[in-house]
């Protein structure tokens, strides 16, 4: 079984560990301890095209390390990138577009997912505008509004993920 690294980045409270229990448990809780360092937890994602099932080893970040997570040890060997933001905080949008910069500088080549989560809740809905825009200077296809409290756009983020990575064969 092919196996990848990917590594879970974004600020704190963005939902990042929310993202990674949906895909892996179907579960949401409301209340998370926030993450230490780095938690390391793995989920095998089964193509749609029926091709051999792909082991994602997921690694969700201390929100703490901000664009500094690149000179951390975490990082090395990583294969491709989440990068979260809460899309009713427009500061983690802000720094979300930073950890993107600094993932495509570090890791040329290498694809990532940017996700605007918390879709779900009321105040997402003023924030349009700044979506379509963020999509429009990251493109389009590595950008994805997704919900972990209701699951929208978690698995199949993944699963896009996943298929570039075998694709790229990193």
């Amino acid at each position: 079984m092919l196996t990848a690294k990917v590594m879970l980045l974004g600020d704190m409270g963005v939902g990042k560990t929310s993202i990674l229990y949906r895909l892996i448990y179907n579960r949401f809780e409301g209340q998370y301890k926030s993450t230490l360092g780095v938690e390391i937890l793995s989920h095998d994602v089964v193509p749609a095209d029926g091709s051999d099932p792909m082991r994602l080893v997921l690694w969700d970040t201390d929100g703490d390390f901000g664009t500094q997570i690149f000179d951390t040890v975490y990082v090395t060997g990583a294969s491709a990138a989440i990068i979260v933001s809460d899309v009713t905080r427009p500061q983690t949008v802000t720094r979300m577009v930073e950890l993107v910069r600094g993932f495509e500088e570090r890791f040329p080549g290498r694809p990532y997912r940017a996700l605007l989560n918390k879709i779900d809740l009321p105040e997402a809905v003023g924030s349009a505008g700044a979506i379509a825009e963020l999509a429009k200077s990251l493109g389009k296809s590595s950008v994805k509004s997704v919900s972990a409290k209701t699951g929208v756009g978690i698995a199949e983020s993944f699963v896009e993920l996943a298929q570039t990575i075998r694709r790229r064969q990193l």
